[in-house]
This record gives C-alpha cells, sequence and structure tokens, in this order.
C-alpha cells in the first residue's frame, strides 16, 4: 500500500460507524478538522462525511492547498428538503455538493451518481456503497426473530432530523399522528392486530403522544422484529428495503425523491390503503422495491472493497503527484463501472394462478405453444367462414331492400317494429 496518512474527519460519535468497517483492512486516523489541519502533511489523504458545514468546508480547501487527497464519502441518501427548502438562517451551506468541493465524492449508488453528475460533479464521482451495510447485505433477509404470531408490527422512523422548517415539520407530525389514529382504527380480517414500534426523532414523540420503544437499538436488530416500515425520507428505508421489509415513504410534504419507494403516503386518505398492501404486499410491488433499491445503493460488490481501493488508488496517486512535485490530480473514473441491471421480475411469483409461468419444462411449453398456434389458426379459418356467410347475408338483405315488391313491404315491417317498440319506451317512461 501506498505510504502516507489516511484521516477520517469527525469526532468519534460523528465518524466511528463510519470508518469501523475498514479500519481492520486500512491504518485510519479518526480526527477532528481541527487536529487533521495541524497533523495533514502532503501526500496524506482526508476522508469527510459531510460538507455541509463551515468547519469541513474550510478544511477541505486548506488540505488541498496543501497538497493532501480529499474524499467525501458519502454515507446516506440525498433528502429534497435538505438540498432545496431548508431555512434561511439554516447553518449548513445551501448549496452543498453543488459542487462537492473534495477531489472525490463516493456515491450510495447509481441513482445518486446521477443527481451528482447533474450537480456538475461528473469527474469525481465514484460509485461505491454504503461499507456499514455490507454484513447487511450479506444476511437471510428471511431471518426474523420469534415474534406474536397474532400481531403484524410495523416500524415508524422518522430522520435525524424529520424537517427543516417549522411548516414541515408541522406536516410530519400531523402525517404522524393520521397514522398513529389509523391503525388504531385498524382492524385485520386474519384477526391480528396492527402494532407500532415507534423510533422517533427531533421530538415527534412527544408532539403526537407516543413512546419510542426502539430508539436506542441497532436498527437492524429492531427490523428483525418487524413485519414492514415506515418511514420519512431517510437512509432507513434502504435499510429495511435490505432485510427485504415491505417499505412505504410518509412525506406529506409530497416532496420529489432522490431515494424512491415501492409504498409512498402524501395524504391521510392514503393510509389504509397502504396498511392493507404493506400486511400483502404483491410480488410485482416486491420486485419494484428490489429495484429502486438496486439503483439507489450498490449491492454488486461489497461497499468496503471499493472504498479500500477508492483510498489506496487516491493516497498512491498522491504519492506520484508529490514525488514529482505536483499538485495531485485524479482521473474521472478510478473504479471500474457498475453492472447496473435491476433484478429480474420472478413470474412464477407474479401470476401465481396462471399455470403457464410455473411451468419450466421447455419441451411441455413448446407442445403447448405449438397446440396454442394451431387452435387460432383453426379459430381463424372458422372466423374468416363466418365474415364470408355475414358477407352473403347482407348481399341477399341489400337485393330484398332494392326488389321493387318486396323492399317496400320490408321497410314497412321495419317502421311498424319501430313504432312499437318506441310506443313500449312511452309506457315505461309514464309509468316511472
Amino acid at each position: 500500500m501506498a505510504s502516507g496518512t489516511v484521516f477520517y474527519v469527525g469526532t468519534d460519535s460523528e465518524v466511528a460507524h463510519h470508518a469501523a468497517p475498514l479500519m481492520g483492512r486500512l491504518p485510519i486516523r479518526i480526527a477532528t478538522a481541527e487536529e487533521v489541519l495541524k497533523l495533514a502533511v502532503p501526500g496524506d489523504l482526508a476522508i469527510f462525511f459531510s460538507e455541509h458545514f463551515e468547519r469541513f468546508r474550510s478544511a477541505i480547501r486548506q488540505l488541498q492547498s496543501r497538497r493532501v487527497a480529499t474524499l467525501y464519502a458519502i454515507d446516506g441518501i440525498l433528502e429534497w428538503r435538505n438540498a432545496w427548502e431548508n431555512r434561511a438562517d439554516e447553518p449548513a451551506s445551501p448549496w452543498t455538493m453543488r459542487p462537492v468541493l473534495s477531489d472525490k465524492v463516493a456515491c450510495i449508488g447509481a441513482a445518486q451518481a446521477r443527481v451528482l453528475w447533474s450537480w456538475g460533479n461528473a469527474d469525481k464521482i465514484e460509485i461505491v456503497g454504503i461499507p456499514r451495510f455490507d454484513d447487511l447485505a450479506a444476511r437471510d433477509t428471511t431471518r426474523n426473530l420469534p415474534r406474536d404470531p397474532n400481531v403484524f408490527r410495523i416500524l415508524v422512523v422518522t430522520a435525524r432530523c424529520p424537517g427543516f422548517t417549522d411548516s414541515q415539520r408541522q406536516q410530519i407530525a400531523q402525517s404522524l399522528a393520521d397514522l398513529r389514529d389509523t391503525v388504531r382504527e385498524t382492524d385485520l380480517p386474519d384477526g391480528r392486530r396492527i402494532e407500532i414500534a415507534w423510533r422517533l426523532k427531533g421530538g415527534m414523540d412527544r408532539r403526537i403522544g407516543v413512546e419510542n420503544q426502539e430508539s436506542d437499538s441497532d436498527l437492524a436488530d429492531v427490523l428483525d422484529r418487524v413485519d414492514a416500515t415506515i418511514t420519512t425520507p431517510s437512509t432507513a428505508q434502504l435499510e429495511s428495503m435490505l432485510l427485504g421489509k415491505p417499505t412505504a415513504i410518509l412525506d406529506y410534504t409530497n416532496s420529489p425523491l432522490y431515494a424512491d419507494a415501492a409504498w409512498r403516503i402524501t395524504a391521510k386518505e392514503q393510509i389504509a390503503q397502504t396498511l392493507e398492501q404493506l400486511i400483502r404486499p404483491t410480488e410485482a410491488r416486491m420486485h419494484y422495491q428490489k429495484s429502486v433499491l438496486h439503483d439507489a445503493l450498490q449491492l454488486q460488490s461489497p461497499a468496503s472493497d471499493l472504498m479500500v481501493q477508492l483510498i489506496q488508488a487516491m493516497l498512491g496517486q498522491t504519492q506520484n503527484a508529490i514525488h514529482s512535485d505536483r499538485t495531485p490530480r485524479f482521473p474521472e473514473a478510478i473504479l471500474p463501472p457498475v453492472d447496473a441491471a435491476p433484478p429480474s421480475l420472478c413470474l412464477p411469483a407474479a401470476y401465481p394462478t396462471r399455470g403457464v409461468f410455473q411451468n419450466d419444462d421447455l419441451q411441455k411449453l413448446q407442445t403447448q405453444l405449438a397446440d396454442a398456434e394451431r387452435e387460432t389458426e383453426l379459430l381463424h379459418r372458422m372466423i374468416d367462414g363466418l365474415r364470408d356467410e355475414l358477407g352473403q347475408a347482407h348481399a341477399i338483405f341489400d337485393s330484398i331492400h332494392r326488389h321493387p315488391v318486396a323492399g317496400p313491404v320490408v321497410r314497412a315491417r321495419q317502421k311498424v317494429i319501430d313504432w312499437f317498440a318506441k310506443a313500449e319506451r312511452g309506457d315505461a317512461e309514464h309509468d316511472s
């Protein structure tokens, strides 16, 4: 490995969980922005978990001027309101990532990379994933802890910062209260009851009068004990999808989603129907959930492997630049391209009542197709014969109409029939 110190910039509470998956494979030093500015020397690499605040933005600029490589390792989804509808006095930069300041940015998936590309970062983007999710990606999604079979348990979770303005926080509180009330009024036809496991942030639990039962537990452990998830836009939605839980986004602000979902709740009227669908999710919905997860989160390779590869490559290129007395410059793409093909739809599961989709015997399917083609051919012949007979009948009828004697008789008969029909309709209308 190339020499040089790798710093993960932030306090222990801010970055230890980000750095942990890498520290067994790379010597990484956790240090605050102020400490890194004192310790880093040309040829080192500083990894940032955020470019939102001035302490990080200023440190990035100063480190780059000292020929220290910088990497922005994004560890979650992009959120529309945070990006575009924040408070005017918000201390975070209102144009974070537009553009990215660091030399490179590690995106969590293809969808995020496209957004950052559109924000002017084409030469900085590397698709990595989320290293701390590697263990989850390898976990059996059918793994569930024992629980009451008479209860359908839903995790309701918010982002760490549920809203960025008073109006947004009010809408979020209202959506959570509506969800609470709808669940209380809902009886499942199979006799089970719905139970909510609350994991709310930003004081939302006190605001709507509920108790957080799962605020201190590891989210992955909580997800093992629930059947579905409803969340405000949050990285928790990816974790829930990764563990195979039907996952709905709760967002009364109806903001655009940078990370999509198979279910959305944007109004009270949608809650009951969405609950029903989460309880009995169709294969089509679950397949779409897998597809949007695949687009949002890189899952083809362990994210830790890609992050280590990226760090080592950046360190090597930085060291080469320093030895040549140059400012470090990085190529447009360091990591290999990611396979963006979504998972395939399982047709037997999507159409369980259609026997043909349950049959994977090629010879039988070929025979059935040949029989169907032959039957279709016979039906077409029958239809052609009926059309010929109908044409002949029309010709006979036209000749009768043109006959000097039969024609007037037929037309008079039709007028009498029409008159009686009209008279019967009139009587019916009068009676009504």
